[in-house]
């Protein structure tokens, strides 16, 4: 009886390891996938920002050019890498831009997954793109 018990106690190690072995790979990929999710919401917090940040600073003083909005962009979004920094202003042209006209700010950054699973889900990279619409005073 004694010697049956202890087969039967061995053979639960046994039962746990396979169950680990097949339930760490979910769990590994869970967790990555959480953490991909974090950096694409924070990236996405931080466009938003940028954008949000030139758009108020445009529409305040207009006679501000193409150079100075990058600069405030880059500025906004210093935790992101400039390189991959789109910015698109409507009205394109500074004498467009006059009092009363609505003034549009789009900017967008690739976020490089990581993730294998997920990077054969989803676009990579994934493009986050943050757009702002102000009147112009």
């Amino acid at each position: 009886m004694i010697k049956l018990l202890r087969k039967l106690r061995q053979s639960q190690r046994g039962q746990t390891l396979v169950e680990l072995a097949l339930i760490l790979p979910i769990l590994v990929v869970m967790l990555m996938g959480t953490i991909e999710f974090g950096r694409i919401f924070f990236t996405y917090l931080t466009v938003t920002h940028a954008s949000r940040e030139v758009a108020r600073a445009t529409v305040i003083h207009t006679n501000k050019d193409d150079t100075y909005i990058r600069q405030k962009v880059e500025d906004a979004a210093s935790w992101l890498t400039t390189t991959g920094l789109t910015v698109e202003v409507t009205p394109s042209l500074p004498t467009n831009r006059t009092s009363g006209v609505p003034l549009t700010v789009t900017v967008s950054y690739p976020v490089e997954l990581y993730t294998p699973v997920l990077s054969d889900v989803m676009n990579n990279p994934f493009v986050v793109q943050a757009q702002t619409t102000m009147r112009i005073e």
